[in-house]
């Protein structure tokens, strides 16, 4: 299908706007840890364009992958944040400097903090941010040219520069890890017939472990640091 590229444009600047607006309106009235959930604006601004286009939610990811599919994308994602911890974030941490997680260190030791932010894992990342990310934008965005490859290709790079911007908050060495993320999780994607269930399921599991460490005071990652 194609779509008039002004309109595309015009509807993925309106998820991205009324996301961060319903994110600072969050953070400025409840908490800064709140401010995530605005994600879920953004998903249901997304959903709003796709019924009002008359398309299937089934073309921007609401369908199932099938078990062997879910499980390797899911295995594969969690595979590469170990490899990413030991490996990769060791190497840019020479280059960039240190990643900044400074924004979590309240959840440490916080029950209460923690299970919110295992909510905001699940709830606005976990599903917000791949409907918003992987299903609306970059299916919308491959739309303009037809869904070629090429027009897959930029959409996969364009949702993974956009999402690593996001996370400017961690540093350089944040940014490129989370845009390599992001390209692996748009191949995921597209591996999986167009499906978010893997990675919904390996989005959330990813963010449940890391804010399970937060909790703990590093503790997992010191353990899985004894490999390197």
């Amino acid at each position: 299908m194609k779509i008039h590229a002004l309109r595309a444009a015009a509807e993925i600047i309106a998820v991205i706007v009324i996301s961060f607006t319903a994110m600072g309106v969050i953070a400025a009235a409840v908490s800064l840890y709140a401010s995530p959930f605005g994600m879920i604006a953004g998903a249901g601004t997304a959903v709003f364009f796709i019924k009002l286009r008359g398309e299937p939610l089934s073309g921007f990811g609401f369908r199932p992958a099938g078990p062997v599919r879910t499980v390797v994308v899911v295995a594969l994602t969690l595979l590469f944040m170990i490899g990413s911890f030991l490996y990769l974030e060791p190497l840019l941490e020479r280059l960039f400097g240190p990643i900044d997680l400074s924004i979590f260190a309240p959840v440490e030791g916080d029950e209460g903090l923690f299970l919110l932010m295992l909510a905001v894992s699940w709830i606005a990342a976990g599903f917000g941010e791949e409907v918003v990310y992987r299903g609306f934008i970059m299916t919308r965005l491959a739309q303009i040219f037809s869904g070629s490859s090429a027009g897959w290709a930029f959409a996969l790079l364009f949702q993974s520069a956009l999402f690593a911007f996001v996370h400017a908050y961690q540093g350089m060495t944040g940014v490129i890890q989370i845009f390599i993320f992001a390209a692996l999780a748009g191949a995921f994607y597209l591996w999986s017939r167009r499906s978010l269930v893997p990675l919904i399921l390996a989005h959330g599991l990813l963010n449940t472990f890391a804010m399970t460490d937060f909790y703990l005071g590093g503790a997992w990652t010191e353990a899985i640091a004894q490999l390197r």
